[in-house]
């Protein structure tokens, strides 16, 4: 019996939040997700630099602590927080916005993370159009489709307590 607790408490220290993946053009804006199922009184958005990206309290930003980087470019949705939505929208992107942003909630210790890829926008030849594949019109963009924890990882984790109830 007390292998299987090792083993499921092992399961449960690898296991890890998926990080959501974003993708958007140089000069164009993009949503970066983020909800938490309680409203903590403060969230805390930080690049993989730690620099500050916004800080929201109260239901508004503050942008006192805000890296020059990221100046007039932040925007959050405030009708959207009650619901647990701390997603920020984040404008005229630079090739260097690339990378892994953090959303905090410091009461619940609570983290999320977003992966922000920056590409070139695709051009066209002139007088030509451009042709739309299934390949072009499946991709998710800006978060639309939020990626899902790994399933194996959670039935392991399913096996492993059922198997430490049973023995």
């Amino acid at each position: 019996m007390n292998v299987s607790w090792i083993f499921f408490t092992f399961l449960l220290l690898i296991h890890t939040v998926p990080v959501q993946s974003v993708e958007g053009f140089i000069g164009e804006s993009v949503i970066l997700p983020c909800t938490f199922a309680q409203n903590p009184p403060v969230v805390f958005w930080r690049d993989e630099g730690t620099r500050t990206v916004c800080d929201i309290s109260g239901g508004e930003a503050s942008f006192d602590e805000q890296h020059s980087n990221y100046k007039h470019r932040v925007q959050i949705f405030p009708s959207k927080i009650k619901e647990g939505n701390f997603s920020i929208k984040l404008s005229n992107l630079q090739h260097s916005d690339g990378g892994t942003y953090t959303c905090t909630d410091p009461s619940k210790g609570l983290d999320q993370q977003v992966q922000l890829k920056v590409e070139e926008k695709p051009t066209t030849p002139e007088g030509k159009g451009r042709r739309v594949t299934p390949e072009s019109t499946s991709t998710p963009r800006n978060g639309d489709s939020p990626r899902r924890a790994d399933d194996l990882l959670t039935f392991l984790l399913g096996c492993a307590l059922l198997y430490s109830l049973t023995f």
